[in-house]
């Protein structure tokens, strides 16, 4: 049977991270004996296409990108999908964010482009924080502009595929963060909001990881019972809900993520068992 193995990768293939070589030895092979026994590898993050063609380097392997939450879908190298904001609704939503909660941060995806995001309320020292806290990411680090006149230019003017709100670092903060999630789904539903502990994703209607997997699906025209998704995090619940057969999710992850996963692993390479279930892996 041809499985298609969708992994998240933050929290999940990079879960232990290893900032020298990205994904662990065991994951790797478990990737390659994917491919070797007929399936597909396809990533699926909230990153952009430019990082996972880099992922897909490091793994030494033919695979796809389901890219920024499903606004960008690249198979066999070609790009196949690639939807971004009605600029006009976009402003239109930041102005109300601003003027409703004030966040700290806004961070903007765009196809091509490195990570744009606002200096508003942000002071020099965590300028540098910030700049200390990438340096120390290893490979795991994305080119970013910090730059409030770039980031309203983008918003008005450029292709944005995804937009990350942070609401705050604290425990009071990340709860006021679902709640806020909640409020806009009703309030927006021409757009897609997605909890993420201290920040809310934002994507166009209908693009979360679970049409991104969905379109992947019916573009290679491959079996919807076929898909092994895992993930760590509130944008993975989507994957969960809509592929439920072969759903996991990271044991590290929130338990209002893995409720809705049918099963738990550690380690991304520990599916190996689920898929291949033979005496040499007992």
């Amino acid at each position: 049977m041809e499985y298609v193995l969708a992994t998240d990768l933050d929290g999940t293939l990079f879960y232990p991270k290893k900032k020298i070589h990205m994904v662990s030895k065991k994951n790797i092979a478990f990737l390659r004996r994917v491919k070797a026994e007929g399936g597909r590898v396809v990533l699926v993050s909230s990153r952009g296409d430019k990082f996972l063609a880099k992922v897909g380097k490091r793994l030494g392997i033919d695979c796809d990108y389901i890219g920024t939450d499903g606004t960008q879908i690249v198979v066999d190298g070609k790009m196949v999908k690639d939807e971004y904001f009605d600029p006009a609704k976009l402003r239109h939503l930041v102005d109300d964010l601003r003027a409703s909660y004030d966040p700290p941060l806004f961070l903007l995806s765009s196809t091509g482009k490195p990570l744009i995001m606002t200096r508003t309320q942000v002071s020099h020292m965590t300028n540098i924080m910030y700049f200390l806290y990438q340096l120390f990411q290893g490979v795991y680090r994305e080119p970013w502009v910090r730059n409030d006149h770039v980031f309203f230019r983008e918003i008005d003017n450029g292709t944005v595929n995804k937009m990350m709100v942070l609401i705050g670092l604290t425990k009071k903060k990340r709860q006021r963060s679902l709640e806020i999630t909640k409020h806009l789904q009703e309030k927006y539903p021409e757009f897609e909001f997605m909890w993420l502990d201290q920040f809310i994703e934002i994507t166009p209607q209908g693009c979360s990881k679970a049409s991104g997997v969905a379109f992947y699906l019916d573009y290679l025209g491959l079996n919807h019972d076929n898909v092994v998704v895992v993930g760590d995090s509130g944008n993975d619940i989507p994957m969960f809900q809509a592929f439920p057969k072969h759903s996991f999710a990271m044991k590290h992850a929130p338990l209002e993520v893995q409720k809705h996963a049918s099963g738990v692993v550690s380690r991304v390479y520990e599916l190996e068992k689920a898929l291949y279930p033979s005496a040499d892996n007992e």
